[in-house]
């Protein structure tokens, strides 16, 4: 009997991505930003530091994101050409 693993894979935490946890994501990142910003204005260069860290590594999650969200949509939309293209050739075939 095959048991539920509790604890799922970083792939399919990623197949579980929702268009409002990118939009969330973006949101932390320009928090950050500004925090980043502010903290540097009010020369408190650690926490401005800090923040830049944690900035490059939303950053380049919500690019990692964004690009398999453009991969899913082409692939969407070349499997569904696909389909067309398939209905249309046994059309054909059947007249």
């Amino acid at each position: 009997m095959a048991m539920n693993n509790p604890h799922p894979t970083g792939a399919q935490l990623a197949s579980m991505v929702r268009e409002e946890d990118l939009e969330d994501l973006e949101k932390l990142l320009k928090d950050l930003e500004d925090s980043a910003h502010k903290a540097k204005d009010d020369g408190r260069i650690y926490m401005a530091q800090q923040y830049i860290v944690l900035v490059a590594n939303v950053n380049a999650e919500v690019h990692r994101i964004r690009a398999r969200f453009k991969r899913e949509a082409i692939a969407s939309l070349r499997k569904e050409t696909k389909r067309i293209k398939d209905e249309q050739r046994a059309n054909a075939g059947a007249v």
